[in-house]
């Protein structure tokens, strides 16, 4: 399942030393939250950060999150 959604989301590894300035911002239902400035050729992007607890309990509930923060993007872009 995991798999199938990185690949149909295209998906992609960022290595942590691509991100700067990093910091807690609080603990949500699924993970705990940072935001932080993602180094890019072009610019720096400000990001937030999910690091998940658990996915063997919560892995369709996160991916249904993460689908529905992609949605938010797209329009708010």
């Amino acid at each position: 399942m995991l798999d199938t959604f990185i690949q149909e989301k295209e998906l992609m590894w960022i290595p942590y030393n691509q991100f700067k300035n990093v910091k807690y911002l609080n603990k949500g239902g699924f993970g705990t939250i940072y935001s932080a400035i993602w180094l890019q050729k072009d610019k720096d992007v400000e990001v937030a950060l999910k690091c998940p607890n658990n996915l063997n309990e919560n892995l369709e509930e996160f991916l249904n999150e993460c689908d529905s923060h992609e949605k938010c993007l797209v329009i708010g872009y």
